[in-house]
């Protein structure tokens, strides 16, 4: 059981390649519970690139409700699409689906690194990702951010023994030929 919990938390960073370096300190953003290491799982050792890149986040009302970006109408429409056909693909666990959603040139992790490690999970695990409030946060013309509630249920291909996991994540959508495709993803450790 305790490696099926391992696993889990692969599971959930396998698609969530950061190259965020910076110490965990819970400023209620998405990089809050990204543990930093030499071979962290979820930066796959990428280093971090010399250029400051944008922060990633998201921001909550006094409620707690995630504030959502000003979109229009058909772009939103196109991004929760893209963002519904990622979760999709990998719950088929269908390598090929899956990385259709990724872009060619991620920001974010080495998409040859990350199809590799998704192959091998697959084969270990049934895993199935299912999302709840899903909110775009952030919008410009060919850069989106999507947050979403996650619960992530895994078993081992073998055996009856499951693991359930929750944390709330935002991918970052950039445009390649006109579509939204998956450029990087950051998890904010469970819920």
């Amino acid at each position: 059981m305790k490696k099926m919990i391992i696993m889990a938390g692969l599971i959930l960073t396998l698609a969530a390649c950061s190259n965020s370096e910076e110490p965990s300190v819970n400023e209620n953003t998405v990089e809050d519970g990204n543990a930093t290491s030499e071979n962290n799982a979820v930066n796959h050792g990428i280093e971090e690139k010399e250029e400051k890149t944008e922060d990633i986040g998201f921001t909550v009302d006094e409620q707690g409700n995630i504030i959502a970006a000003d979109v229009p109408k058909e772009p939103a429409r196109q991004l929760l699409a893209a963002y519904k056909e990622y979760i999709a693909a990998f719950n088929s666990e269908d390598i090929d689906r899956y990385m259709s959603t990724i872009a060619q040139d991620p920001d974010g992790f080495d998409r040859e690194e990350d199809k590799a490690a998704l192959v091998q999970a697959f084969e270990a695990y049934d895993s199935v990702y299912e999302t709840s409030d899903e909110t775009i946060v952030k919008y410009e013309e060919n850069r989106a951010e999507v947050f979403a509630s996650l619960n992530v249920k895994m078993k081992a291909a073998n055996s009856n023994d499951a693991v359930e996991q929750t944390a709330r994540q935002v991918v970052i959508f950039k445009k390649e030929n006109g579509e939204w495709k998956v450029s990087g993803v950051h998890l904010v450790g469970n819920q």
